[in-house]
């Protein structure tokens, strides 16, 4: 698994995809991705795998670590989208697709770094 070049335009321009399109896994992917600043594994080179993207699962392949992940549905469901929201910033929203807008563009706002690998705010997804 390789690093991706992440920063500030890549998580606006998920931002807004997350406000143009309709709620995907596949997208919740490419947010996972891009917040812990990893690359999915998964080439997509057959049916099976195509559709393990769109479930929202993606492919972790590193040294010593070979293994698949469901991704949270930051797109879809409330309170994993609130997960992203930085300490301090708030929305009044209650559509999933907003908020998660809200938190990707507030994350590129401050430029944070990549988040840890599997170290998204998991107390609040209970």
């Amino acid at each position: 698994m390789s690093t991706l070049t992440t920063g500030p335009s890549t998580l606006a321009s998920l931002a807004d995809r997350c406000l143009v399109e309709a709620p995907s896994r596949a997208l919740d992917v490419e947010i996972y991705c891009a917040l812990h600043g990893i690359e999915d594994g998964n080439d997509l080179a057959s049916p099976a795998l195509a559709e393990a993207r769109a479930k929202g699962e993606m492919l972790i392949v590193e040294p010593g670590l070979w293994g698949w992940v469901e991704v949270p549905p930051f797109t879809g469901v409330l309170k994993y989208a609130k997960s992203l929201l930085p300490d301090g910033v708030y929305t009044i929203s209650s559509d999933p697709r907003i908020v998660c807008a809200a938190a990707l563009r507030a994350l590129a706002l401050t430029d944070a770094p990549p988040l840890p690998y599997l170290s998204l705010r998991s107390e609040q997804w209970g």
